[in-house]
């Protein structure tokens, strides 16, 4: 007769790990990186899961949303929010935006389902992606009456893999949020 312990306890485990592999795999994560070069430099690299921070705002008590009010202007505006953003995603590519001042130069674009914010300034240059899908996706599932810190979250899950922001200032600090 052939004995069951040890095979049976190696397979749990190889299961186990095969199913957190799997579910580290198709998860979005986030990754903030920050860089800080002076006086003494500093690099704090922290990836996460989104649907941890996903989690995190249902743990967000009833009553600190409750102190939050959406005007009744924002909540009357609905459609033609939702109108707009949708036009924007269907709109060929384009520079909606372009500012030059004296110390900085702004330029938002629409390029390809994102919208594009692109900031050179004397003191620092960052770029920002917007994914106008994601965006559409929250606003059309959003209750238009209630503060909900779900909603990035809700946006995020639809965007591209690759950077969200990036900052680099002159003092030599760089800040970069990337999504896998």
């Amino acid at each position: 007769m052939r004995q069951r312990g040890m095979s049976t306890i190696g397979g749990a485990l190889l299961a186990a790990l095969a199913g957190v592999a799997t579910a580290v795999a198709i998860t979005d994560w986030m990754v903030i990186d920050v860089r800080v070069a002076d006086p003494e430099p500093v690099h704090i690299k922290v990836p996460f899961p989104l649907f941890v921070a996903d989690l995190a705002t249902e743990l967000v008590p009833d009553e600190v949303l409750a102190e939050a009010e959406i005007p009744p202007e924002v909540t009357a505006s609905r459609e033609m929010v939702l109108a707009a953003v949708s036009s924007l995603l269907d709109a060929p590519d384009t520079t909606l935006v372009k500012v030059e001042a004296p110390d900085a130069r702004v330029e938002i674009a629409k390029t390809g389902d994102n919208l594009t914010v692109a900031v050179d300034a004397d003191d620092a240059v960052v770029r920002c992606t917007v994914p106008l899908d994601g965006v559409l996706h929250a606003l059309e599932r959003w209750d238009w009456k209630s503060a909900d810190p779900d909603l990035i979250f809700d946006a995020l899950g639809k965007a591209d893999n690759g950077p969200l922001v990036t900052v680099d200032a002159d003092d030599g600090t760089k800040v970069a949020i990337n999504l896998w």
